[in-house]
């Protein structure tokens, strides 16, 4: 059984991603969020940036549609 590769789908705030990921699972993507640890002086979510969506490499095509929509009405 060959692993599916999971790649990077978007980057930004916590609260950026956490958009992007629930537009993906509305759309039936499955995705996590990667460096979610906030550190104690970054309590406010414009300052903890860097966390990752990750998704499936299979779901790219569909997942990179929601994304640019999201980027382009924020």
């Amino acid at each position: 059984m060959e692993k599916e590769k999971i790649i990077e789908i978007y980057s930004g705030t916590i609260w950026e991603s956490e958009l992007v990921k629930s537009l993906l699972q509305s759309a039936n993507i499955e995705s996590f969020l990667r460096n979610t640890v906030l550190n104690s002086y970054a309590y406010e979510p414009i300052i903890a940036e860097g966390v990752k969506v990750m998704i499936s490499y299979s779901d790219f095509d569909e997942a990179i549609k929601i994304v640019n929509k999201f980027i382009t009405n924020r």
